[in-house]
């Protein structure tokens, strides 16, 4: 597999992100839910630094050396305001996921009163 790296320009030194495909995410899930499952490996609601040095070994050991401990972490951090994010647009009323399609899915009269 091919990771794209992006060089991002900002005020400060550059820094490179990952570009992750669905197939790194899927096997990401994989390894966080492997290291959850082993006993002592969680702490304080996460998962403790020796499981994040197994996900990172197995994500270098299957995709390159780009995915270190900080790149899953930063990851995480972002997937997880995307869910936060996904979570309230679905409590709203009206709206609901469309699995087949992937994509939230809008009550025709509640689309018809949001572009009014």
């Amino acid at each position: 597999n091919i990771v794209q790296i992006i060089t991002m320009e900002d005020s400060g030194p550059s820094r490179e992100n990952l570009t992750w495909t669905e197939a790194q995410m899927d096997y990401l899930v994989q390894l966080l839910l492997e290291q959850s499952r082993i006993p002592g490996m969680q702490s304080g609601g996460g998962l403790k630094s020796k499981a994040y040095t197994a996900i990172e070994k197995g994500m270098i050991d299957r995709y390159g050396k780009d995915f270190t401990k900080e790149k899953i972490k930063n990851k995480l951090k972002y997937v997880k305001l995307k869910l936060t994010v996904m979570k309230e647009i679905l409590n709203t009323s009206g709206l609901g996921y469309d699995p087949i399609n992937k994509c939230i899915d809008v009550d025709p009269q509640v689309w018809s009163e949001y572009i009014e």
